[in-house]
């Protein structure tokens, strides 16, 4: 893995970055744009996401959406884009022998996109009934609550596809502006893992950034982990069941405590042999599905844990979740726990390790994104296996404090239990 990475930082202010792989007749790859929710102004909302999707839908030299299916779908491969706080990406997964022609249609698209105005108006009907259709559907209004508690009043706790006030406020020459001022070579970058020949690559993808602005890079507001997180939120539902997710800030994934993080979610709630299934779903029957999961960027973190319950059972379930917060922070866990659980992610991190174009590729982008070097397997494994019993019973002391918490509950119209009593249940039984 990594073995033949070769890295080449252009005049432009881009970063081209490729793994060629020994037997591979295929390619995974992608251009990294520098924008996201979080580059966002506030009137912009959403504006990066929607720009994603006209992106693709003509440029100068392919017109039109059909034209640019077309082409790339005769080589059977994919292609698709998405938007995240920090980043857009354009990715594509084809055969060896179509790495050229991809990168000139993606290319094409991302340096020059027409952004006609009966294109938008297509485009913004699709994503006003998209947030419609997140505001109906429980699980969405709950994890939208999730981030807007632990980042009240931040960029990351806004939606990343705006609101139905700043995609109407979109036309074709604010799009057209947007895209000009935002759309940077300055931190933008191409990644490719696969059958490639580097220098190949960089000469087909330079012209596409130097196309782009040469602006510097789109800031952010970086988290802070002394940014107050709101305590409780409610969604009220007309469904007859409950469901909570307890919520805390954890450490980002630059930060060298991550593997510790995601050891200490994984005794917490990964799994039928996590201390959470074998309290609230075995041993108490509250729950049908009880567990943890934990997320990382480059300056934030989180752990969350989730459980659907009966509204009469949910006091019991969140005492429960408490008492186990407490004796992770309180306690060291055993040896035999801590060995199951090292050997467990070492092995995960080995076998996600296998050569493939698409692991490489996405294991490549994270290594980019998050970290800006390359960090090798065995570096990793080893990281995983030196991860102490006090490295968790500190990190949980650190992270699980009621004051670093949010607890967002969904809750029948009808159900008279307290907001507020039940997050003190959660921390004092």
């Amino acid at each position: 893995m990594f073995e033949n990475v070769k890295i080449t930082k252009l005049e432009n202010g881009a970063c081209v970055a490729t793994s060629e792989m020994k037997g591979s007749n295929v390619c995974h790859l992608g251009f990294h744009i520098p924008m996201g929710s979080r580059r966002e102004k506030a009137s912009e909302a959403g504006w990066s996401h929607f720009a994603e999707h006209m992106v693709l839908r003509g440029s100068e030299k392919y017109p039109s959406q059909k034209i640019i299916n077309r082409i790339l779908g005769r080589f059977g491969g994919c292609k698709n884009a998405e938007t995240s706080d920090l980043w857009t990406r354009f990715y594509a997964h084809v055969p060896a022998y179509g790495i050229g022609k991809t990168i000139g249609v993606l290319g094409d698209a991302i340096a020059h996109p027409l952004f006609s105005q009966p294109d938008i108006e297509i485009e913004r009907n699709a994503i006003l009934s998209e947030i419609r259709m997140a505001a109906d559907d429980s699980a969405s209004r709950l994890f939208h609550l999730v981030n807007e508690s632990l980042w009240p009043r931040h960029p990351l706790g806004r939606p990343i596809i705006g609101t139905p006030e700043s995609i109407a406020s979109i036309d074709a020459n604010s799009l057209k502006a947007f895209h000009r001022a935002r759309y940077t070579s300055r931190g933008a970058m191409f990644i490719a893992a696969g059958k490639v020949d580097h220098d190949e690559i960089v000469e087909r993808v330079r012209p596409v950034f130097d196309a782009l602005s040469d602006a510097p890079e789109p800031r952010y507001r970086r988290a802070s982990p002394d940014w107050p997180v709101k305590p409780v939120a409610v969604d009220r539902c007309d469904e007859s069941g409950a469901g909570f997710i307890i919520s805390f800030r954890g450490v980002a994934d630059s930060d060298p405590r991550k593997d510790a993080q995601t050891l200490l979610t994984s005794i917490l709630g990964g799994g039928s042999s996590s201390r959470l299934y074998r309290s609230v779903r075995e041993r108490h029957g509250l729950a049908y599905a009880v567990g943890a999961f934990f997320g990382a960027e480059e300056d934030n973190g989180t752990i969350c844990i989730s459980a659907e319950v009966s509204p009469d059972s949910i006091e019991k379930a969140l005492a429960l979740c408490g008492h186990e917060l407490k004796a992770l922070a309180g306690k060291p866990v055993g040896r035999q726990e801590l060995a199951f659980l090292r050997e467990k992610f070492a092995s995960i991190a080995i076998l996600g390790n296998e050569a493939n174009c698409e692991g490489e590729y996405n294991i490549l982008k994270g290594c980019l994104e998050n970290h800006k070097k390359i960090e090798g397997i065995d570096e990793e494994v080893e990281r995983i296996r030196s991860v102490s019993a006090s490295d968790l019973q500190s990190l949980a002391a650190e992270i699980f404090r009621p004051e670093n918490c949010s607890l967002v509950l969904s809750l029948p119209r009808n159900c008279k239990a307290s907001p507020e009593k039940l997050r003190e249940v959660l921390f004092n039984g």
